[in-house]
């Protein structure tokens, strides 16, 4: 079985980008503890009016990323951004053409 990689991309709106980001971070060494992570690093964007941040996570499995998202500390930080958030997408992705996972 493949690995489970997953981009989360989010945009503060305008006004709560340092709140945004203290919330993100508040997040990172929980899940990095999660059983079946094996990579999850938040990104700051500094291109353009506002920053921008961009988790790029790998999980050892579908049902690992699945109980991440079920976990307290997720769902209260979903809470809490919930009003800072401009915009937040998330893509699930699996290797096409991985030449060392």
């Amino acid at each position: 079985m493949s690995h489970v990689y997953v981009t989360a991309f989010i945009t503060p709106k305008p006004g709560q980008e340092e709140t945004l980001e203290k919330e993100l971070r508040a997040v990172v060494d929980l899940v990095r503890q999660e059983p079946g992570c094996i990579r999850y690093n938040l990104h700051r964007s500094s291109q353009g009016a506002t920053p921008a941040f961009l988790f790029y996570e790998t999980w050892a499995s579908m049902d690992a990323l699945e109980k991440h998202a079920n976990t307290p500390h997720i769902q209260a930080m979903r809470e809490k951004t919930a009003a800072l958030r401009a915009t937040s997408t998330v893509q699930i992705w699996e290797e096409a053409d991985v030449e060392n996972p």
